[in-house]
C-alpha cells in the first residue's frame, strides 16, 4: 500500500510538472510570437536578416526559452539560496546555538553536511533552502527541547533529501514566466486597439460606451483564464505539499527522531487551541501544510 501511494505521489508530481510546463510554454511562445510579429512590421528595414535562417535568427527566435533556463538555474543556485535566506533574516548562529546544534547533529548521527542559520523571528518555524541549508527561527530555538529540535531538523532534512526545494523552484519559475506572458498576450492587443479606439471614439463619442464594455469583457476573460489555469496548478500543488509534510514526518521517524517531533507538534497544537483561530474552508484547502492535528494522528500511528 505504501509503495502504491508513493508511486501515485510521484506520478502526481510529474503530471503537475508536465501540465505547468506545457501550459506556460504555450503562453511564452504566443506572447513572443506577438512581439516578433510587431517587430517584423515596424522595423523590417532596420533589422535586416534578423528573421532569416542562421545562428543569430535561431537565437532570437528561441530567446525566451534560454531566459527561462537561466532563471531556473539561478533559482536553484547558491546565490538565490543566499538571497532567500537573507530576505527571511537568517544569519549565522551565535556560539551557544551553534554548539548546541552541532551536539544534536552528532547525537543524531547526521552524516549530511548542513548549513544551519537562525533569525530573530519569535514565531515557531523552520525552513529548508536549496540542497543543504536549514533556517530555524529564534522562537523555535528558544522553546523547543533538544529532542524536539532533533525531530524538527530531521523533518527539514526530509525536504532536502526529497528535493522539494528544486521541485517548487521548477513550478515557480515556469509559472512566473508563464503568467506574465499570459498578461502580455492580452495587454498587447489591448494597447493596439486602445490606440485605434481612442481615435474612433474621438470621431464618434457614442461608441465610447461600447469600447468600455469590450475592454471590461476582454480583461474579465483574462482574469477567468488566469484563475482557472493557475488555480488548477495551485490547488494540486498545495495538496501535493501536504503529503510532502507527512512524508517528512515519516522521515523523522525513520531517523529515530519521531518522538521529539511528536512532542513538538503536541505542544504546538495546545498553543493553537489557546491562541489560534480556526481556519476557513478556503484557507484549509489552500494551505501547504496539513493540520497539526492530522500530523499528530499520523505520527502516533507510525510510532
Amino acid at each position: 500500500m505504501k509503495t502504491t501511494l508513493r508511486i501515485f505521489r510521484i506520478i502526481s508530481k510529474l503530471l503537475l510538472l508536465a501540465y505547468v510546463t506545457i501550459v506556460n510554454f504555450v503562453f511564452i511562445t504566443v506572447f513572443y510570437a506577438l512581439l516578433l510579429s510587431i517587430l517584423r512590421h515596424i522595423w523590417p528595414a532596420y533589422i535586416p536578416g534578423l528573421f532569416d535562417e542562421g545562428v543569430i535568427p535561431y537565437l532570437v527566435n528561441t530567446l525566451p526559452y534560454y531566459l527561462l533556463l537561466l532563471f531556473i538555474l539561478y533559482s536553484i543556485s547558491p546565490l538565490n539560496v543566499w538571497v532567500l535566506r537573507r530576505k527571511e533574516g537568517y544569519r549565522p548562529m551565535n556560539n551557544s546555538d551553534r554548539m548546541r546544534l552541532e551536539r544534536l547533529l552528532s547525537e543524531m548521527g547526521m552524516n549530511r553536511k548542513l548549513k544551519l542559520y537562525r533569525n530573530n523571528d519569535a514565531r515557531v518555524n523552520a525552513a529548508a533552502f536549496g540542497f543543504n541549508t536549514i533556517g530555524l527561527t529564534g522562537g523555535v530555538l528558544a522553546s523547543a527541547s533538544d529532542e524536539e529540535l532533533k525531530g524538527i531538523i530531521s523533518h527539514e532534512v526530509g525536504h532536502i533529501s526529497h528535493y522539494d526545494f528544486v521541485y517548487q523552484v521548477l513550478l515557480f519559475s515556469m509559472e512566473s514566466f508563464g503568467y506574465r506572458c499570459l498578461y502580455g498576450i492580452f495587454l498587447i492587443p489591448a494597447l493596439i486597439f486602445g490606440i485605434i479606439g481612442s481615435m474612433v471614439f474621438a470621431l464618434v463619442p457614442a461608441l465610447g460606451l461600447v469600447g468600455e464594455l469590450i475592454a471590461k469583457l476582454w480583461w474579465a476573460v483574462y482574469k477567468l483564464l488566469h484563475r482557472i489555469i493557475y488555480g488548477i496548478s495551485r490547488i494540486t500543488d498545495v495538496n501535493i505539499n501536504k503529503y510532502a509534510e507527512y512524508r517528512c514526518d515519516a522521515y523523522a521517524v525513520k531517523y529515530g527522531c519521531g518522538e521529539g517531533l511528536l512532542s513538538f507538534l503536541r505542544r504546538l497544537k495546545r498553543t493553537e487551541d489557546v491562541y489560534g483561530e480556526r481556519p476557513t474552508f478556503t484557507e484549509y484547502i489552500m494551505s501547504t501544510h496539513p493540520s497539526t492535528e492530522k500530523r499528530i494522528a499520523r505520527l502516533e500511528k507510525l510510532l
